[in-house]
């Protein structure tokens, strides 16, 4: 199997690709985070839900936080009041675990957490732990040992899977930038003003190459010089010592053109989705909900209509499980396949579906398959899914001019040219569309009064251009006692 990594730096999008197919879409965003850390006040307290809303800046939805994940802060270990460990206008420092919905802010957390390459450094947790996809034995004993040996006092750590035969020396290396990083995150959190941003992570490269490098990656091509200087840099930070191609992307044509990512990326958006079979799905995802319907369409190869529904819905099992992962679609998902008699292809097709989704890292669960027929899962939520990014206009790429067509279509609006003359800014509503580049001779003026009206005074062009001022039924409406001096008065 063959594995690529994809990045544009200019469009802060990455991609990655297995067997040339992609299956996974990266990209940082404008707007909260995750891991983006916040100095915020707490601006509400809901005792009945044990919660609290922080305000984390002077714009945008304020973060919720639950007593679950304010745990170092409780004065004892049978505090279970929110009012007794939090108070309004209390400073906090948080760190988003869930990034926003539609409607809803981002989740928030007090126990910080610095990813590095090898593990991850916890300020205000004094405990070990060891992933759970460590699965040798003897390797685990091994990496909690050196992580005893190698934590900072009051501090906790994560060993992560990638620290699997990672040299000493990296591990004691990644280590040390994760305690400058948190040094500098003190410096700026007790100098800033609150409730404001301290720490975002910006560089896609870093987070990419941390996070999505193994020894599975085969090529990575970028489209910057930079970026590319960059990649091996971090390369040989962390001792990737596994051979993999890296090179530069040179051709004109853009590289999200070049490897279908556009391409994908606009079909994501679209709620219908055909299958190699010949029958289709339709999407439609709502804010804690979305459904998948499966329909046959034209397919119709077997003689069996029994063969011909399990087929379809082993198609579409497929397809399903590919269409996680790009649109990232999170929370309750319900999945309308075609109707089965026999419990035994219920159970056939159960067992093939759970087998696809034990390769996405988002780690979905399937809950039950209902009496009406309705696979029933979820799926863990941490960053936004991809219509969510696109629709809230919370990614750059959205703002290039030669990518307007990957709006929804309810957002396209057709594009005019600026015609109107903005006189006086402190006018709210004007609605003259003449602009007028030098002085205009009127040889003919009309006054007339009107006691109907509220405004009493109109200036008339000529008979063959009218220009109506102060009529509200007409197209073009200009206070005439503030751009009267525009004209040259006969």
């Amino acid at each position: 199997m063959t594995k690529k990594i994809i990045i544009s730096r200019f469009n802060n999008i990455a991609a990655i690709l297995h067997n040339s197919k992609i299956q996974e879409i990266i990209l940082t965003q404008n707007s909260y985070q995750v891991n983006d850390i916040y100095l915020g006040i707490v601006e509400k307290i809901f005792s009945g839900i044990n919660a609290a809303f922080v305000k984390l800046g002077k714009n945008g939805k304020s973060g919720f936080i639950h007593i679950s994940d304010i745990k170092h802060l409780k004065k004892n270990r049978h505090t279970n009041n929110v009012n007794d460990i939090l108070s309004i206008n209390q400073l906090l420092l948080v760190q988003i675990i869930k990034e926003p919905t539609m409607h809803k802010g981002p989740r928030l957390t007090t126990n910080i957490n610095l990813s590095g390459r090898y593990i991850a450094l916890m300020p205000f947790c004094n405990t070990i732990y060891t992933s759970y996809k460590i699965y040798d034995q003897n390797e685990r004993i091994y990496l909690n040992s050196l992580a005893i040996l190698l934590k900072p006092s009051t501090m906790g750590l994560i060993v992560r899977s990638s620290a699997q035969g990672a040299p000493i020396k990296a591990i004691i290396e990644d280590l040390c930038s994760l305690k400058k990083q948190w040094s500098f995150i003190e410096k700026v959190a007790l100098s800033s003003s609150f409730p404001c941003l301290i720490y975002k992570e910006k560089d896609l490269i870093k987070r990419i190459v941390r996070d999505n490098y193994d020894h599975d990656v085969n090529n990575i091509i970028i489209d910057s010089e930079g970026g590319l200087k960059q990649i091996e840099h971090h390369l040989n930070q962390w001792n990737c010592v596994e051979p993999v191609k890296v090179q530069m992307h040179k051709t004109h044509e853009c590289i999200l053109q070049q490897f279908n990512v556009k391409q994908t990326i606009l079909k994501a958006l679209k709620a219908h989705v055909k299958l190699a079979s010949g029958g289709h799905l339709i999407i439609e995802s709502h804010e804690a909900l979305t459904v998948i319907d499966v329909n046959s369409g034209s397919f119709n190869k077997s003689d069996s209509s029994k063969e011909t529904i399990l087929r379809t819905n082993f198609y579409a099992a497929i397809e399903i499980a590919h269409q996680l992962k790009i649109r990232n679609i999170n929370g309750v998902i319900i999945i309308d396949f075609i109707d089965m008699l026999s419990q035994q292809d219920q159970l056939q097709l159960l067992e093939h579906f759970n087998k696809l989704l034990k390769l996405d890292n988002a780690k979905p669960q399937i809950v039950q398959l209902s009496e009406l027929g309705l696979v029933e899962l979820t799926r863990r939520r941490r960053g936004q899914s991809l219509q969510e990014i696109f629709y809230s206009k919370s990614h750059a790429y959205l703002s290039l001019q030669n990518y307007t067509e990957l709006r929804l279509d309810h957002q396209i609006t057709e594009r005019k040219e600026l015609h109107n003359f903005l006189l006086n800014k402190s006018i709210k509503s004007l609605f003259f569309s003449k602009k007028f580049t030098k002085s205009v001779r009127l040889r003919k003026k009309y006054f007339e009064n009107r006691k109907n009206l509220n405004y009493q005074d109109f200036f008339y062009l000529n008979e063959k251009n009218i220009t109506y001022f102060l009529n509200i039924r007409k197209n073009y409406i200009v206070p005439f006692l503030v751009y009267s001096e525009i004209f040259t008065k006969t």
